[in-house]
């Protein structure tokens, strides 16, 4: 029964710590919001935030793999209704998407992206769902457009993996906040130059 009541404690105190630093870091940034503020104003101990997540950053995933459980099923919903769309157009709407979905979730990827990018003892970005979940989409419908005609045969698997490490949230944040780029004129260049690069 202890045990029990223990779970059940854990499992209300991570639900607490993750709807905290959501609403704070929507209302602050991520940026502006320190672990001190979120253990403060979720009510438990820093030793119990820290116990659980040890940075930001790690606070940062769990919430954002929330997050990208919703958007693909979302993504899920758009392929039944455009099942019988060349690829070509379907390819368009996945990255447009995929884009719309950095766009809205750019301050969080930001704030992951030093644990998730750039050192090798912290999270493998290469084999975190979402990444592996885009190489896997993008290769099913290339091999789909090879397949009936629609593009020439390749290495789908190389082009997948290429087309998803673009996606790096350090090149959107640079286009948009020091190139000026609106994420609609992001989405028509993405699109644009993969589908010349794909299909005649």
């Amino acid at each position: 029964m202890q045990q029990r009541n223990e779970r059940k404690d854990a499992a209300r105190h991570r639900e607490l710590i993750l709807d905290t630093a959501s609403q704070l870091f929507h209302e602050h940034g991520v940026e502006g919001v320190s672990m001190h503020q979120i253990a403060k104003s979720a009510g438990v101990g820093q030793g119990t935030l820290y116990r659980r997540y040890s940075s930001k950053a790690e606070l940062c995933l769990e919430l954002m793999a929330d997050s990208f459980r919703r958007f693909k099923a979302e993504i899920g919903q758009y392929f039944e209704q455009a099942a019988e769309a060349p690829v070509r157009e379907r390819l368009a709407g996945f990255l447009d998407r995929i884009l719309g979905y950095i766009e809205r979730e750019i301050d969080w990827l930001n704030a992951i992206k030093p644990s998730a990018w750039c050192q090798e003892d912290q999270t493998n970005v290469y084999q975190a769902e979402p990444f592996v979940y885009i190489v896997a989409t993008l290769k099913s419908l290339l091999d789909e457009a090879a397949e009936n005609g629609e593009a020439a045969a390749g290495d789908a698997e190389f082009a997948a993996f290429t087309i998803a490490a673009s996606f790096n949230p350090s090149n959107f944040y640079y286009l948009i906040k020091d190139r000026g780029l609106s994420i609609e004129e992001i989405k028509a260049k993405y699109i644009r130059f993969y589908d010349g690069l794909f299909f005649c």
